[in-house]
Formats: structure tokens, sequence, C-alpha cells
């Protein structure tokens, strides 16, 4: 959309990077929170996202989402 927001991100020792966008318009307002990071050698991607309304009272949302490197045989945790 057009709403104007301002961004920043970071890379750690070239291992993971975080991103934060603040003035988010949409879900009543707030910022996002980003991490990436690789896990098991690099053959898995992770990214965790979390919404931080404006609103007081409001608790952050969190998603976390998992990529397999194609090819690669993996075992889920049993957490």
């Amino acid at each position: 959309d057009s709403a104007t927001t301002f961004s920043e991100s970071a890379v750690t020792m070239g291992t993971s990077m975080r991103s934060n966008a603040y003035g988010v318009e949409r879900y009543g307002g707030g910022s996002f929170e980003s991490k990436r990071y690789l896990e098991n050698d690099g053959d898995v991607y992770v990214c965790d996202s979390t919404f931080h309304p404006d609103e007081e009272g409001r608790e952050p949302s969190y998603l976390k989402w998992k990529f397999l490197r194609e090819g690669t045989a993996y075992m889920l945790d049993e957490k």
C-alpha cells in the first residue's frame, strides 16, 4: 500500500539478519520485527516475525516459518 513507514535492518556476523518496520498503519497500527537465520548447518532457513501493536493493552502477534532446503532430509523435533 502507499503508507509511509520507516525501516532498518542489520546483519549479525553474516549468520542472521534482523529488520524492523515502524509506523505501519495496517492492523490497527504498530511495528514489525523480523529475525532470519539458518539452522542445521544451513539446511533450514528460519524467519521469526512479530507484530508489536501501538494500541495499549494489545499483545504482540508472533509467527515462525521454517523453510527446508530442497533435497534435504530433515526429521522434525518432537517439541
